[in-house]
Formats: C-alpha cells, structure tokens, sequence
C-alpha cells in the first residue's frame, strides 16, 4: 500500500487521528530569532524550531485555526511560484506524496484536514509562513536546504483540474509588505548556505 493511501485511511480513522489535535501548539505569523531569510540544513530543524511543525507534510495547520505554515519544494505539478505570489496546491490524490511526488492519481478534496486549514486561512486572512526548500523548480529556491521567507496571506482559495486532469484544492498566496526582498537564485551568495 502506497504512504499516501495509508496517511489518508489513518487521517479517517478518528480512533487513530484527531483532527482537533492538529491545532495544539501551533504559532502563527513570524517566529522570534527566525526573520524572513533565515536557512535550515533539514526538516527536522524547521520542526524543532517551531517554524513548520510537520516533518513531512507540507501544511502545517488546523482547519478550526488555520493554516500557520507552508513549504514549497517542487512536490505538486500544478504549484506555481512567482516569488511575491504562489499558487499553491493542496494535498492527497498521489500514489506517494512522500517519498516519490509525481502525477495527481485522484481527486483532492477540502475535507481532508489540512486542506481545511488552507481554506480557512482564506477565510480568516490570518497570514502564513512561506517555507521554500530545495526541490523547488523556482528561481526563489534555496540552492540547499530550506528557507523561511516571510508572511503571506491566502487571497483566493479554489478547486482546479490539475494538469492530469484530476480535481486539486488550490490556494492563491500573496506576500505581505514591509518584509525584505525575497532571494532569487541569481542573487544567492553559496557562503551564505555554509554552515
């Protein structure tokens, strides 16, 4: 059985997962000792510093609260990113979202948890954390690791066919004013990467 049937039969078994959970110790907005621009070597960094709380997922949030953090990394054919504005895709409806991205194989719904969270975002403006990781095909990505780079608001929230012509929740992401300019690939100083 592939790891995205098996997260969303274990997402539908309230014995095994509650959804309500999910909202526990979440932080919304900017992380204190973390601006915009700082750089993480793996996953396991972001989580342990409260910057995107799932090790794997790509949403972090609550469909009650919100969604309070994204990554970006190239996981989603359809995810578009034009550095102040994204157009994000929401999860499920690949054969292995984890560890093989590739072709949407069903229909995404709202009703998984974390595609609620991005809807409710939407609802709510409250803003999200934009996470970019390597894996990215954007001249925004980091050239390794991930990279936190500031707040967004959800301005759209929409169901889509995707490019393999399966349905996708997808959200319109808009960043806010007043934060440093993004880094594109052109301006990226490797050094910079180094730890």
């Amino acid at each position: 059985m592939s790891m995205e049937k098996w997260r969303a039969m274990f997402a539908q078994n309230s014995d095994l997962y509650d959804p309500t959970a999910m909202g526990q110790d979440l932080k919304y907005g900017h992380i204190k000792g973390f601006p915009p621009g700082s750089l993480f070597e793996k996953r396991k960094e972001l989580q342990k510093n409260a910057v995107h709380n799932q090790s794997v997922a790509g949403i972090s949030g609550s469909p009650q609260t919100g969604t309070c953090s994204i990554v970006i990394s190239g996981g989603y054919e359809d995810d578009l990113d034009a550095g102040d504005v994204l157009e994000y895709t929401g999860t499920g409806g690949q054969d292995d979202s984890y560890s093989n991205p590739g072709p949407q194989t069903s229909d995404q719904s709202w009703e998984h948890p974390h595609n609620g969270s991005l809807l409710r975002s939407f609802e709510t403006k409250r803003p999200v954390r934009v996470i970019r990781g390597t894996n990215s095909k954007s001249p925004y990505a980091p050239l390794s690791g991930y990279r936190y780079d500031g707040l967004y608001i959800v301005t759209k929230a929409y169901m889509a066919k995707g490019k393999s012509g399966y349905k996708v929740c997808k959200v319109k992401l808009e960043r806010m004013s007043g934060q440093p300019p993004l880094i594109n690939a052109s301006s990226q100083d490797i050094s910079e990467e180094v730890e």
